[in-house]
């Protein structure tokens, strides 16, 4: 009818709670606006999420939120994807800090409403699902950042390849992944204090932490855009290595090294030798960005024989061959960072062993 505005004003639903004596008892609620649970509602939510709100394991409340083991329930690991997409689409510009926060309001609100509905008690169990989607949201938010890097590498890659397809044998770094991370670690806290606010959980109950302890396996990849990037180039294509992974970058600076171990570098035969070594097909190729000013070249790592070198460090590979110097500002992060073939993986990293 025209004129006629049809507006949600409420949510029903049948709530089972305990009663003193053991028993369950049956009721039915409504929230209105200024509830969180009818805040956080959204009719346009995929059905999977639709789904948690009509069954639950009702024997006890899960070690993880976010884990496998509330596949009875609902599908942790699916809801943590979602969180590592909104993450990613944050990093690569496509969601912003609002976006992150109401994914993560939204799996809270659900899943609180699911296992409150089992007769659970909301308030025992509310701190540990704001703390375990907190923590899958700082996992994803240095995969996302890892993996929007990632992305705007591939058409430099192309450029070396020939072709786009992923031949997985380069190492991408940029600075402003390294500040647009670590300034979300803060953002993800703040979230997950105002989602606790809404349901009258204190900020000082959650436990927040931005570190992981020692010998968790999560240190050495998600402690750090560093660690991740550092990750990747050491232990899965074996031909780079972050000496000290807590350095923090110069604003703006970026590089792409390619290993080039097949000898297909479309770029590297149209570049010098460096200096003091032989060229060959196997060398690598390095470029790196600051400002204004950029540096490409050779990295000689293709000899072999008893000259072929172990590693050759980034800062003497730019300062020896970058026509009028190198910036200041960068010559610390150029020094923090090695390439090896791996062939020389073996012995590197043994003289190398990682510090996570």
């Amino acid at each position: 009818m025209e004129g006629v505005e049809i507006r949600l004003t409420g949510i029903g639903r049948t709530i089972q709670t305990v009663t003193p004596a053991g028993g369950k008892k049956t009721e039915r609620v409504v929230y209105h606006q200024g509830d969180p649970e009818f805040d956080s509602y959204d009719p346009t939510l995929p059905a999977e999420m639709q789904w948690l709100r009509s069954i639950g394991r009702e024997d006890k409340i899960p070690k993880n939120f976010m884990g496998p083991e509330t596949i009875s329930s609902y599908n942790g690991p699916m809801l943590s994807q979602q969180v590592y997409t909104v993450l990613e689409q944050y990093h690569r510009g496509t969601a912003d800090e609002k976006a992150v926060e109401d994914t993560m309001a939204q799996i809270i609100a659900i899943a609180r409403s699911t296992y409150t509905e089992k007769g659970f008690d909301p308030a025992e169990f509310t701190p540990q699902l704001i703390q375990d989607v907190y923590n899958i949201a700082r996992l994803g938010n240095i995969r996302g950042a890892s993996s929007a890097s990632y992305c705007d590498s591939l058409p430099i890659a192309a450029a070396h390849n020939g072709h786009s397809q992923n031949t997985h044998d380069w190492i991408y770094y940029d600075a402003k992944y390294y500040y647009a991370s670590e300034e979300m670690k803060g953002a993800l806290q703040d979230i997950a204090r105002r989602i606790g606010e809404k349901y009258g959980v204190p900020a000082d109950s959650l436990d927040l932490p931005t570190t992981y302890p020692d010998g968790d396996i999560r240190k050495g990849i998600y402690s750090s855009y560093n660690t991740i990037i550092n990750d990747h180039a050491r232990n899965e294509k074996y031909e780079g290595n972050m000496i000290d992974e807590t350095m923090v970058p110069p604003r703006g600076l970026r590089f792409f090294y390619k290993g080039n171990s097949t000898g297909q570098d479309l770029i590297v035969p149209t570049l010098p030798a460096a200096q003091g070594s032989e060229a060959t097909i196997f060398d690598g190729s390095l470029h790196v960005w600051y400002g204004d000013w950029s540096f490409l070249g050779r990295v000689p790592i293709g000899q072999s024989g008893p000259q072929a070198p172990v590693s050759v460090n980034m800062f003497d590979v730019v300062s020896q061959n970058a026509a009028g110097g190198v910036p200041p500002e960068i010559t610390g992060f150029l020094r923090n960072f090695d390439f090896f073939s791996p062939y020389q993986y073996g012995s590197y990293r043994s003289a190398h062993p990682r510090r996570f």
